[in-house]
């Protein structure tokens, strides 16, 4: 997928917008939706891909509200437009599984409550605009997007039992009851930084997924990575109601969370990068287990 502007004109726009004078300017993040600028080693500007899509509003209007809800640093929107926003840059480094792994039990447990107590203060805002909405990349039919982008790329055996898996989690899932929220909709180990050497949260970055549904769903990263105990410590401190078969839920999330991917990248230009979600599709469904 191409920039959605030359690259040499991003130091033109951050120029003629940023009061500071720019002394250094680096690229340090080419994601799929956002490409992410360091200025000076103190302010983050996030230019949008794709301008068009209406979540760069519904992320500008959201942040200066819960600015003063989350009990962990967010960021703070200084400059603006209809391509990028910027702001000052939150220390820390990604809250990777190699940080984790150097974790005792207690540090992990108090963590894991700070991103239940975030959790429930991003849950329980009220926050409202057109654009908001569910699945705002696509995805949000199982059967109809997700699983035709990666039924005929699994092999038979992992196809079987994501076929038996999710039949029967979507079949629990519709009849359960649970409140709708605001879901930060990226919640993981690439959004949540940590001081490594105070072994805490640092912030929480890139709201560009915002959308309203599923409380389980902001789970389902750590779930997958970090494995059900801390996630469960994670809900140990969640304050909100968590609904009907809410570990269900979050499992789901974390197994369609990988077909959304898949399903992303192959319809936005990212083809390069199917047969490594593939093979983390059937790694999930490797066993007999799911």
């Amino acid at each position: 997928m191409d920039s959605p502007i030359p690259i040499d004109a991003y130091e033109s726009i951050i120029r003629d917008r940023l009061d500071d004078l720019v002394e250094s300017f680096v690229r340090i993040d080419e994601g799929w939706t956002h490409i992410v600028l360091e200025v000076n080693g103190k302010w983050i500007f996030r230019f949008v891909r794709d301008p068009s899509n209406t979540q760069l509003v519904v992320e500008q209007a959201f942040l200066p509200l819960f600015k003063g809800h989350s009990p962990l640093p967010i960021p703070q929107i200084w400059y603006s437009g209809a391509n990028f926003t910027a702001y000052e840059k939150i220390e820390g480094v990604k809250f990777s599984e190699a940080i984790f792994k150097r974790l005792d039990r207690n540090e992990r447990t108090r963590l894991a409550a700070s991103l239940g107590d975030f959790l429930s203060s991003l849950h329980a805002v009220t926050f409202e605009h057109r654009h908001l909405k569910p699945a705002p990349f696509g995805g949000g039919d199982f059967w109809d997007e997700l699983w035709p982008a990666a039924a005929p790329r699994l092999q038979t055996s992992a196809r079987k039992r994501a076929e038996t898996y999710f039949h029967r989690a979507l079949s629990r899932i519709a009849s359960a009851a649970y409140p709708n929220v605001v879901t930060h909709s990226d919640f993981g180990t690439s959004n949540v930084l940590i001081h490594p050497a105070r072994r805490e949260i640092a912030g929480v970055i890139d709201f560009g997924d915002i959308s309203i549904g599923d409380p389980a769903t902001d789970f389902a990263t750590f779930y997958r990575r970090f494995g059900k105990p801390f996630a469960e410590d994670m809900a140990k401190n969640y304050r909100l109601p968590l609904g009907d078969d809410f570990w269900t839920r979050v499992d789901f999330h974390s197994k369609r969370k990988l077909f959304f991917v898949l399903f992303f990248a192959l319809n936005h230009g990212f083809d390069e990068h199917a047969p490594g979600i593939v093979r983390a599709i059937e790694f999930q469904f490797a066993g007999g287990g799911v």
